[in-house]
């Protein structure tokens, strides 16, 4: 789901730990490997605890066991329902099979206890960031244990759970850094290019993936309506379903299926500077994978979208991803005519799902960090016509073209 940077336990460099106490957001993550079977697996029902109980001893043991990696220095990373360290490790790795060092650091991730059903899931991820790799985009690179595998299967605690390890990617996420027009215009041409990239993928752990997360799943949010007490939300939220059921679920073979990245917030992206004295920031990589799946082309754009807008908190800025992404796909009509309600959608199942998740792990409060402006960009939104703010969308798209 949605990942965010650091948030410290212990310093893990200089510059990590600059990072950590400006409220920076550098980071990076994501891997595996395996070979195992795959049967479509059940999503996420309410009152379930997933997240893993993992403490940093028992993390700086599996490092060792598994790894090789004797821990220096470690931080825990925000996750919505895994466990996340970053990890400063001794230049010392005692793994045949590990040639290289990464001195930017490394990812031990620990997935949650429902995920971790579907090992084959994690391979499908593994072979994502390697083709994107490939491909010269920047994502997370897969550490092999010293068995040669990309992930193992863990009893850790009361529960079993898939635990990889990902060399770090530096920089900043998307979220910390000032945005301009042409920031939100490369987040829709860069989420396009990696839709492309993932044509080729034909891993079934992708192709059967199920998740509440899915756009797909939206109606599952009914399970979940009880956390939501104000009333006028409520309403909104019951709207949006209904929408979401009878406009776009029954006319779901018309649309363009592939493999899609599923997640494309403000926390997974990476950017930096093209030099030391640039002002403005460009996208350079991309982060977590833990969403991808077989979907709607129309229902990536609508993420993207729904992110980027509520970073802005301007429904303007729809137009400009929408700009960007266009160059690199067409956006068939009947896909534009959809979006309003999608969009809501996503917003819908990011604020009813955080409010939930919340009730389950009250100390993981960054899983409310989309409440405030989510409700306000979403009555917003649903405020409008679908072809009124198609016309906006396409005006500021237009606009930036002409002038860019």
């Amino acid at each position: 789901m949605e990942m965010k940077p650091i948030s410290q336990k212990k310093r893990v460099s200089a510059d990590l730990s600059a990072l950590a106490a400006n409220g920076c957001d550098e980071l990076g993550q994501n891997g595996h490997g395996g070979e195992s079977e795959t049967t479509p697996k059940e999503t996420l029902k309410p009152g379930s605890k997933i997240r893993p109980v993992v403490t940093e001893e028992e993390v700086r043991k599996l490092l060792e066991r598994l790894y090789g990696i004797i821990v220096l220095e470690m931080g825990e990373m925000d996750s919505y329902d895994d466990k996340n360290f970053l990890i400063q490790a001794d230049t010392l790795i005692k793994n045949p099979i590990l040639k290289t060092y990464c001195p930017n650091g490394y990812v031990l991730k620990v997935a949650n206890t429902l995920d971790s059903e579907d090992e084959a899931f994690f391979e499908g991820q593994t072979e994502i960031m390697h083709l994107l790799q490939a491909q010269h985009i920047i994502c997370p690179v897969p550490v092999q244990n010293i068995f040669g595998k990309y992930q193992s299967l863990e009893k850790i605690g009361d529960g079993k759970h898939i635990v990889r390890l990902l060399e770090y990617v530096p920089g900043k996420v998307f979220h910390g850094v000032p945005h301009t027009d042409r920031l939100f215009y490369e987040a829709g041409t860069f989420i396009a290019q990696i839709d492309s990239a993932l044509k080729t993928i034909r891993h079934q752990g992708i192709l059967k993936r199920q998740s509440i997360w899915m756009l797909d799943n939206v109606p599952q949010l009914k399970d979940f309506l009880y956390v939501i007490k104000d009333e006028h939300h409520k309403d909104i939220i019951e709207q949006v379903l209904e929408a979401f059921e009878k406009r776009i679920v029954p006319n779901l073979a018309q649309f363009d299926k592939g493999v899609i990245y599923g997640d494309f917030n403000e926390h997974n992206i990476i950017v930096s500077r093209k030099d030391e004295h640039a002002k403005e920031y460009e996208i350079s990589g991309i982060i977590d994978f833990g969403d991808s799946c077989y979907s709607l082309y129309v229902f990536e754009l609508a993420i993207a979208m729904a992110y980027m807008m509520l970073e802005s908190n301007d429904l303007d800025t729809g137009g400009l991803v929408m700009a960007g992404y266009s160059m690199l796909r067409v956006i068939p009509q009947h896909e534009k005519d959809v979006l309003r309600v999608a969009i809501a959608a996503r917003l819908c199942q990011s604020l009813v799902l955080g409010l939930y998740t919340s009730t389950v792990d009250e100390s993981n409060q960054y899983i409310l960090s989309t409440q405030a402006r989510g409700w306000k960009i979403l009555e917003a939104l649903w405020a409008e016509k679908d072809k009124d703010i198609l016309e906006r969308w396409e005006k500021v798209a237009d606009e930036y073209l002409t002038r860019s």
